[in-house]
Formats: C-alpha cells, structure tokens, sequence
C-alpha cells in the first residue's frame, strides 16, 4: 500500500511538472508577442468593433465591412498587415456584450476581457467539485493551472476570443444536467449560440437521450436573443447575416478562415483531400454519420451521464462547419469529466481507456500545436486527437452499457 502511494505522488508531481512546462511555454509566447497584442492584432479586435458599431448606434451597418475597417482603423491604425476589415462574423447578440469594454482604450478593454475570462476559468472547479468525486479534493489552484496549460485555452486568452465563455456556459449546462434542471441547462446552452455551430449538435444529442425538457429553457432564450439581434440590425440585417457568413467562408475571408487550421471533420477531410471541390461533401457525409453514432451511443436517458456529456461535447467539434484552435476551449470540461472518470478506477482496462490518456496527452502538448498553427497552418491535424478521444469514450460507454458476465 504505501508503495502504492508513493508510485501516486510520483505521478502526480510529475503531471505537475508537465503542466508547468506547458504554462512556461505559453507565457513565454504571450511575452514575445505582448506589443502585437496591444496593437490590435488579437481577435479581439472584432469584438472591440462589434461594439464601438452598436454603442454609436451603427447596428444597421454591422455587417458592413468598409464601416467594420473604419473602426477597427480608430482603435488599432498599427496593424500593418491590416488591409481590409478582419470581419465580425457572429451573431449581432453577442455585439451587445462587448459594448461597455468600447468605453475605455483598447489594450485596457483587452485586458479587462482576459481577466473576466479568469474569473470565469477559476470560478470552474467550485461549480464542478461537488460532482466530481475523485477530483473534489483536489484545490482550485491546481484546477486553473491545468487549464492555462492547455493550449486551446491558452490561445483563446492570447486572441481575446469567446471560447472560455462557451466553456463556461457548458459546464453551467452540466451543473444543471446533474440536478435534473433540464430546462435550466437549455436555457444556458442558448446563450452560447453565439457559437452556434458547436451548441446546436449538442442540444440535438441531448434530445435523443430523452432530455426534451432542455427545450423549455433552449427555445425561449434563443427567441430572446433573435429579438435583441432584430433590434440591432433590424429585419433586413437579419436577413442578409447568413448570406454575409456563406460568403465569408466561401471566399475564406481573405485568408482569415483557413479549413487546415480547424482541428474538426471539415479540417481532416480538407487536409486529405488536398483542398478538392468534394470536401463539402465529404465533410457533411462523415458529420452526419458521426452524428447518427453518438445518438445511437448517447441513448439511454440519463445513465452515464459524465461520459454522454463528454461525448456530445467532443462531437460538437468534429461535426461543426466552423472550429478554430481556440475553440478547443471547450473541451476541457470533457477533460476534467473524464480525469474522474479514470481516477475512479483500479486500473486502466481496455483500449478505450489508453485511447483516452493518450489523445488527451497530446491535445496537451503545447509544442506540437504551436508548430502546427505557426509553420504552415496545419493545426486541422489536432483533429484526429479530437476524434481519437471520440472513439475512446464512445468504447467506454458500450462497454459501460454490455451487461457484466455473471461468475
């Protein structure tokens, strides 16, 4: 027993270290690139747009790029490489929470927003503990110091983008999950609709495990925030907001939206196609497909509900049109859900488990994605880890599911 222990401590000091390494490397990053940041050329700068437009009563012209560059010109006239507007693509909503950041400079906005997303990050562990058995001991530093080190994270605070807000609305969504408020936790998946890509495969997974009073709370917010976007842009404007996405994505925004650069189904299929005419297709053939496994999966009504969760939030990602590095971000609910899952047992048995440990390892290996994004716009490549850790939980769940032999 007490060799045991010490075998324990080893391990967990030696995941610690492993995690300090990934934290010096991003810090290391963000150090180097800290005058670029305050410049402008993070992400953000869409959002810092986005609600300058709105605050001076300009929600008409929104998605109007020539008055998208004006703007960002304003805040951010250092960005060399900046020739036309980096364009505004969400929902007109989520506009609205980025107008009191409009009020101070923009490298203040900029900080102000990653320390929000902080709060948000150190607020997970309190939300989750009470219902993560083998993880409740564990303090809350530890909690946030594993998620800095995860790369995803990491990028989304160096972009200034909204992940960790989805991430935060999803684990708001399982809270409610594990109390029965399914109406509740619709109602905050709704609110991320601002991703609405990776929330809608989602909520279609939890209707096929039964949960159809998620669409109480679902169906009502989304009206919610259709009217607010109406009052923005008015009608017209919502009109033309899908038809500005397509071409957007048609016409890869200038070099903005690169299929290699997202680690999902349309990534993969890109990368292995050579950018062929037929990767529409085939990437919406293989989403569904993926999509009808999981619901077949996922049914059951609420029975492994940690695994079912991880499931659909993995699968999210890999049947979205549209997925970024960053949006990894989510995924480290799934992550911190599955450490239990396996901390839980004696020993690890089978493939599914090793498939696990192994594709969560390397979607925490930092190095690799940074050469992946920098050196050649290969980052699609992290999906075969995203898919990987799909196939691990979906082999934990039929094994969960296959009846134990009697002896």
């Amino acid at each position: 027993m007490q060799f045991l222990t010490m075998q324990a401590a080893k391990l967990k000091f030696a995941v610690f270290l492993y995690l300090a390494g990934m934290v010096a490397i991003h810090a290391a990053v963000a150090w180097n690139v800290r005058e670029s940041v305050r410049k402008g050329y993070s992400d953000f700068s869409i959002y810092y747009c986005a609600g300058t437009i709105v605050r001076q009563g300009l929600g008409r012209q929104l998605y109007d790029n020539t008055t998208q560059f004006k703007v960002q010109q304003e805040f951010s006239p250092g960005v060399a490489i900046r020739h036309g507007a980096l364009p505004y693509t969400h929902p007109p909503f989520e506009a609205m929470l980025f107008v009191p950041f409009t009020y101070i400079p923009y490298p203040s906005a900029f900080a102000l927003w990653d320390l929000a997303n902080l709060v948000m990050l150190i607020s997970l562990p309190f939300l989750l503990r009470p219902h993560l058995r083998q993880l409740e001991n564990y303090r809350w530093p530890l909690w946030v110091f594993a998620s800095l080190g995860f790369f995803p994270i990491f990028f989304a605070l160096l972009q200034g983008q909204d992940a960790i807000v989805l991430l935060f609305l999803y684990t708001l969504a399982f809270v409610c999950l594990k109390k029965n408020r399914d109406a509740c936790a619709g109602a905050w998946l709704a609110l991320g609709l601002f991703k609405p890509h990776l929330v809608l495969p989602f909520v279609f997974l939890l209707l096929m495990q039964g949960r159809k009073k998620a669409l109480y709370g679902f169906l009502p917010t989304a009206a919610l925030l259709a009217l607010v976007s109406i009052a923005i842009v008015g009608r017209e404007g919502m009109v033309q907001y899908p038809h500005y996405v397509v071409h957007l994505e048609a016409t890869m925004a200038q070099g903005a939206i690169v299929p290699s650069d997202m680690p999902n189904l349309r990534g993969l299929v890109y990368m292995l196609l050579h950018g062929d005419s037929y990767v529409g297709a085939v990437a919406l053939a293989s989403s569904l497909g993926l999509l009808i496994l999981a619901a077949w999966q996922g049914r059951g009504a609420t029975d492994f509900l940690d695994l079912k969760f991880s499931l659909g939030a993995f699968v999210a990602v890999l049947v979205s049109y549209h997925a970024m590095g960053y949006d990894l971000s989510m995924l480290m609910l799934p992550v911190f859900l599955l450490t239990n899952e396996l901390l839980g047992k004696d020993e690890a048995r089978g493939w599914p488990d090793f498939l696990t440990m192994a594709a969560i390892a390397v979607l925490f290996f930092s190095p690799l994605q940074l050469v992946l994004l920098m050196r050649g716009d290969r980052l699609a490549l992290m999906g075969w880890a995203v898919l990987a850790l799909f196939l691990g939980i979906a082999g934990q769940i039929s094994r969960s599911n296959s009846p134990t032999p009697e002896t």
